[in-house]
């Protein structure tokens, strides 16, 4: 793999998936979230800003607020006002439509979500990431439903981004549909002024299920093999390979219902504790998860 897909060792990171429901269905979706209703309630930005403060106080300086999307929580902007003023800094991972417009609610839920105008959010948030998984709608589709145009709607929210001055990314889930799609993408990500493009392979163990694993799983070895030779074409695009094994135990998760967890293999994740009624036993955890990348 060359040097510019190499992972760099980061912060201790907090990843709260305060978004209770999405506008996208995504094949083997990874995350845990949308069971608010059998776990006790969606998380408040109350208890999202006082467990930061004891996060932050532990050393944690950085926050990746996911969900579901984030842009769905009805006080996202607290949120992220709320965690800036600890000094927190704040990436926001997002399909992004809200953006752009009211959106029905396609996975965990039904209903509308309202949009988020991005001069409340520019003010918060340090960075933003939203998924580019194909260079065609075709190819975007096949892992991504709900969206008919979600392409066209990726690059219209990139738009948005940048007319606000706000630093963006793109994520690409590589997977055996995509693969050959990858310097095409990168060329999307250069366009669309970019900073960075992070490219994830594609896990089969997600706790969502899907009837398409076989058509996206890649073989040992597919993926540094297709990633090894991406570069930048301006220089300007910092290009991050993350693949199974380096994404291994580099994640602290808190659901939208404050069940912090890490991932325990097979879709399964190890709940360390509710941030809301065991925080002392949470913050315990995040130690030893903090000490553990440290080492």
């Amino acid at each position: 793999m060359s040097e510019a897909l190499l992972s760099t060792p980061k912060d201790p990171t907090i990843n709260f998936a305060i978004g209770p429901n999405c506008p996208v269905r995504c094949e083997g979706c990874y995350n845990h979230f949308g069971e608010t209703a059998q776990l006790g309630g969606l998380l408040t930005a109350e208890q999202v800003i006082e467990f930061a403060a004891d996060a932050r106080a532990e050393g944690i300086t950085q926050t990746t607020l996911s969900g579901g999307d984030p842009l769905f929580h009805p006080e996202i902007v607290p949120i992220v006002s709320g965690l800036k003023d600890l000094g927190m800094k704040i990436k926001l991972d997002t399909v992004g439509t809200a953006f752009l417009d009211d959106v029905p609610i396609v996975y965990k839920g039904r209903g509308i979500a309202s949009k988020v105008e991005v001069t409340e959010i520019a003010p918060h948030v340090d960075f933003v990431n939203v998924p580019l998984d194909g260079s065609k709608q075709e190819t975007v589709a096949h892992f991504r439903r709900g969206r008919a145009n979600l392409l066209a709607e990726t690059k219209a929210v990139a738009g948005l981004l940048r007319k606000a001055g706000i630093d963006f990314g793109f994520n690409t889930v590589a997977n055996a549909r995509n693969l050959d799609e990858l310097p095409a993408m990168r060329d999307i990500a250069e366009e669309e002024g970019a900073v960075e493009w992070q490219i994830f392979e594609y896990d089969p163990d997600g706790p969502n299920p899907t009837n398409k694993k076989s058509s996206l799983q890649l073989a040992p070895g597919k993926f540094d093999q297709a990633t090894k030779d991406l570069v930048s074409t301006s220089g300007r695009l910092r290009i991050v390979g993350k693949s199974l094994e380096t994404r291994s135990g580099a994640y602290f998760l808190v659901d939208d219902s404050g069940l912090a967890w890490k991932p325990a293999g097979g879709g399964f994740r190890h709940v360390l504790g509710s941030i809301t009624t065991d925080r002392a036993q949470v913050l315990v955890a995040l130690r030893q998860h903090i000490e553990q990348l440290q080492q």
